[in-house]
């Protein structure tokens, strides 16, 4: 064990644990299949969150047809490719460009399909009150933008190109307040406010489109079929003018004619309808079947022939950052969601000082853990409470623990207060559209039971109201913001993200349940040493400066 600091203390207690086997019996994420009752094992899906809403529609729509349960696993595209390549489970990824060639260079898919394109589209609010004409429209001062970051992302790549080929990457800079990982942080950035407009796939903005309208760029700047591409050791040789989303069969798969049969059925004529109706681009003209071995092959030769050297974007998480020659060390993290905003910049800035990435695999803490369990292996565990940290020790999963930060419950709603919510019982007043984690799933849903349960509140008087069940706290946040919750249970430094669109009410302590953020380094880790490393980081000064900037509390609340 490490030793303890005075904000940052080592725990070595266990206690006895009695979801243990409830946890343990945990699927990656709750299939689309509803409750109905299949012999077999449902097919398990991987799909980028872009994916989400066509991939939704289609396995219901297979289910239907067929009785075949499919799975869906959601997440980035990057984090993903890791989860299938550290469990070495999963059926069927899908991804848009450049994924699928990494995917393929890294052998572990078994045949792939085309199912439709992205396009890169300006995002601003209905009406574009701006006036936003195509990118040079961007450059005019004033504006407020929020862009992918493209170290992270496929869309920041290709904007970072396209600035370039327009002449406007200066003159944009100016307007840029910050960078996301992600296209639907930054269109949401725009929904609430806080930007006049991003750069994000026709079909991101398309999901927001009672809130946003698409400024289509011009052709002029676009990126070209055929002329435009990259090549990197990571990718191989990827056309940036065309980004395809594809299905791949994995090569794990237990049930590989399957997995063929509804891959075949994402990418027919017959489902070409639901692809486009949510605002995707067609394929391209021409067979929609990869040819796996001859483009892995093509993508290895290009890269040893030292072609371009620009590298498309690297994937979210996939690198944590870093790319091979930046560091020589890369730490896979599995991570509670709701720490998110601070631990990319935890991780970017441990990099840079230790030259260690660190691979971040977000989700829900019961999650996570699933996940930890099924890949067997990676470096550090650090979940939303260290009721998480203490299952894994009795499993024997843990090397050591430290104490990092805490979470204090709040009930975020509506700017106003609409509903005029003044405590934990008014959440069950008629009426009001509840929030709330699946306790299941994530630990802000485990908080929010043991709250109701402190206030003598039953489960059958909040299912009532509740409207949204998420699986991370960060799903809630934007729930509220967009008007779609009247309130939801959060952390406090969930809730100090949107405080410009939203108000925090706060609980009292007596009724509260207040979170321990501890995290592991693991004993399957490979590099000990350097997982402690990290941890230490975050409880240094300069660790905890970063989550005291993202509202994490670094010292326990006043229980009084």
């Amino acid at each position: 064990m490490n030793a303890s600091k005075p904000h940052c203390p080592v725990r070595t207690c266990c206690t006895s644990i009695l979801a243990a086997a409830l946890l343990a019996a945990l699927p990656l994420m709750a299939g689309c299949g509803g409750g109905q009752e299949a012999a077999e094992e449902p097919l398990r899906c991987y799909i980028g969150g872009t994916m989400r809403p066509a991939m939704e529609e289609l396995a219901r729509a297979y289910q239907d047809e067929t009785g075949r349960r499919i799975e869906l696993d959601f997440g980035d595209s990057g984090s993903n490719l890791i989860k299938a390549e550290t469990t070495g489970r999963g059926d069927l990824y899908v991804a848009h460009d450049p994924f699928h060639a990494s995917l393929v260079l890294k052998g572990l898919g078994a045949g792939g399909w085309v199912v439709a394109t992205l396009q890169p589209v300006i995002a601003v609010p209905k009406g574009n009150p701006k006036n936003i004409q195509g990118l040079k429209g961007l450059a005019q001062p004033g504006l407020r933008l929020i862009l992918t970051d493209a170290m992270y992302s496929t869309a920041g790549h290709l904007v970072t190109r396209m600035l370039a080929k327009a002449g406007l990457t200066e003159a944009v800079e100016k307007n840029v307040a910050t960078r996301t990982r992600q296209g639907g942080e930054a269109a949401n950035a725009v929904i609430i406010g806080h930007a006049d407009a991003t750069i994000v796939w026709n079909a991101v903005v398309f999901l927001r489109r009672e809130k946003l309208d698409a400024v289509p760029i011009e052709p002029e700047f676009r990126l070209q079929p055929g002329v435009d591409a990259v090549t990197s050791p990571t990718f191989g040789h990827i056309d940036m003018g065309v980004v395809k989303v594809t299905i791949d069969v994995l090569n794990s798969s237990r049930r590989p004619q399957e997995a063929r049969a509804f891959a075949e059925y994402a990418a027919s004529d017959k489902t070409q309808e639901v692809w486009q109706r949510l605002g995707y681009s067609p394929p391209p003209a021409g067979p929609r079947r990869l040819e796996d071995g001859a483009a892995a092959q093509a993508g290895r030769s290009a890269a040893q022939s030292g072609g371009a050297a620009e590298p498309p974007a690297q994937p979210a998480g996939a690198q944590g950052g870093a790319s091979a020659d930046q560091a020589a060390t890369v730490l896979l993290a599995y991570v509670g969601a709701g720490l998110k905003s601070a631990m990319d910049e935890l991780a970017e800035a441990f990099r840079a000082k230790a030259g260690v990435a660190v691979q971040c695999d977000y989700g829900g803490s019961g999650m996570i853990i699933s996940r930890l369990r099924l890949a067997g292996r990676g470096d550090l565990f650090i979940p939303g409470d260290f009721w998480y940290v203490e299952l894994a020790e009795q499993e024997d999963l843990v090397l050591s623990k430290t104490d990092l930060c805490w979470f204090v419950p709040v009930i975020l709603v509506q700017k106003g207060n609409p509903k005029k919510i003044a405590g934990v019982a008014d959440l069950v007043a008629p009426g009001v559209r509840l929030g709330l984690g699946n306790p299941d799933a994530c630990q802000v849903g485990r908080a929010s039971r043991a709250i109701f349960a402190k206030s003598a509140i039953s489960q059958d008087a909040v299912a009532k109201n509740l409207a949204f069940a998420s699986v991370t706290v960060n799903e809630l946040g934007i729930q509220v913001t967009m008007g779609q919750l009247d309130a939801a249970i959060v952390w406090d430094a969930t809730a100090a993200q949107y405080a410009d669109r939203t108000d925090a009410v706060p609980i009292p302590p007596r009724e509260n349940e207040v979170s321990r953020v501890t995290g592991a380094v693991l004993k399957c880790s490979g590099q000990p040493g350097a997982a402690q490393q990290f941890l230490d980081f975050i409880c240094d000064a300069g660790g905890q400066a970063i989550l005291r900037k993202h509202h994490y509390r670094t010292q326990p609340p006043d229980e009084r």
